[in-house]
């Protein structure tokens, strides 16, 4: 589970980043709502947010507190596969525009 945090607030950072620069210059749209929300409202708070979200998961490990239950592991199993998709298809659409 440990491993499932680090992996997970690495893709954010760097998905925020990858995501950041496809909206800077026009190749892709945000599809997360509360995501699009923050870009619009400044691009810098889109960042830090996603910085933010890294960090909670960091403090979860930190302070050796990462949730152990079955649905907890489900639930970071499907996150960690679902994310990893949706970064690597920023990838592809950044990549295929460039």
């Amino acid at each position: 589970m440990v491993f499932l945090f680090h992996y997970l607030s690495v893709l954010n950072i760097f998905d925020g980043f990858v995501t950041y620069y496809g909206l800077e210059n026009r190749f892709i749209t945000e599809m997360n709502p509360l995501m699009n929300s923050l870009y619009e409202a400044n691009p810098w708070l889109f960042i830090f947010t996603k910085i933010a979200f890294s960090a909670c998961l960091y403090l979860f490990i930190i302070f050796k507190m990462v949730p152990s239950s079955r649905l907890t592991k489900g639930l970071t199993v499907f996150a960690s596969s679902f994310y990893t998709l949706i970064f690597f298809l920023h990838c592809y659409w950044l990549f295929e525009l460039i």
